[in-house]
């Protein structure tokens, strides 16, 4: 939500370019939103339930929810 806010406010419209041809249609607004999922999963994770964990069993956790953001980001809006 922060992600699409700002792009909102500042009028960036020339990152939602999307082409209907390629089979995964990403444009710069869903790798944005990828960035800021896995900068707030790591965040959440290593303050919260995970902070006595190494931060390399954390990666995976953090890159799968990334990913799936960007999923749901390309063909759900």
């Amino acid at each position: 939500m922060t992600w699409n806010s700002i792009l909102n406010w500042t009028g960036a419209i020339g990152l939602f370019p999307m082409t209907c041809r390629s089979p995964f249609p990403v444009s710069w607004q869903d790798t944005g939103t990828a960035v800021f999922t896995l900068a707030g999963a790591a965040a959440a994770l290593m303050l919260g339930p995970c902070r006595r964990d190494a931060p390399r069993s954390i990666v995976g956790t953090d890159a799968a929810t990334a990913l799936a953001a960007l999923i749901i980001d390309v063909y759900l809006y």
